[in-house]
């Protein structure tokens, strides 16, 4: 029964990746400690598994594209692959009760990020500085490292605004940072984190979901999807709060 349940989790994730595009797996975490009764730690390590095959699928269908910067895509997750090692070891040694406060508070950020009004398809930004674009692929590998999320409403935005990309090659390239900075952060925190049990049907769910998520995308009224599923960022956020303050 569990693991018809876990599949059915890993679905309901894959849909919302496969619809909104990005966010969805941010739920993996709060769903496996609330649904499943997981450890934080084993639940972040979970989420970076779904995370990385969603990604890696979804990079599966830009095959015959231009839409991913391999190149430059390649160079930003290489510069946060330091990053999301450290966050990834933080995350096995930091107290359980601040990797829980801490994901609670990124989830409300998460949600703002969300409602916000998105990034248009015409808006191109400027090519940042040096200094500036290593910044913002250390945040974001941080981030992938330390709470086990792809963290695509940070890559997207960073994509656009440091690198000067599209919003269509921003999302594209992001699925390809976010694979080296999952792998990176999965090689860290080894197999004493991992439940295969757990991470195997969750993630074969999440990978049917989000390519049905992306069929179903042009027919879903998405401002209205992102509008509830921030709401239920928000709940998730306050129920990990209040664990927090009662462990």
């Amino acid at each position: 029964m569990v693991l018809t349940e876990l599949v059915v989790a890993g679905l309901l994730i894959g849909l919302l990746l496969g619809v909104l595009g990005a966010g969805g797996a941010i739920f993996t975490a709060p769903l496996l400690i609330f649904g499943f009764d997981v450890p934080p730690r084993e639940a972040t390590t979970v989420s970076l598994v779904v995370v990385l095959l969603a990604a890696a699928s979804g990079l599966l269908g830009h095959r015959g594209t231009r839409t991913v910067q391999w190149r430059e895509g390649s160079v930003f997750g290489a510069v946060g692959v330091i990053a999301a090692a450290t966050g990834s070891w933080v995350a096995t040694v930091a107290p359980e009760r601040v990797l829980t406060g801490a994901f609670s508070i990124l989830l409300v950020l998460a949600a703002i990020a969300m409602v916000r009004q998105p990034i248009g398809s015409e808006v191109r930004g400027q090519r940042k500085s040096l200094l500036v674009v290593s910044a913002a692929a250390l945040g974001v590998g941080l981030i992938t490292g330390f709470f086990g999320v792809g963290g695509g409403f940070i890559i997207v935005p960073a994509l656009v605004l440091a690198l000067g990309f599209g919003i269509r090659e921003a999302t594209a390239t992001g699925l390809l940072v976010i694979s080296i900075n999952a792998v990176a952060a999965l090689v860290v925190r080894g197999p004493e984190y991992l439940d295969w049990s757990i991470a195997i049907p969750m993630a074969a769910g999440a990978v049917a979901g989000s390519f049905a998520g992306a069929k179903l995308a042009p027919r879903m009224p998405r401002e209205r999807l992102r509008q509830a599923f921030a709401a239920l960022m928000v709940g998730a956020a306050v129920m990990l709060g209040v664990q927090t303050a009662l462990s």
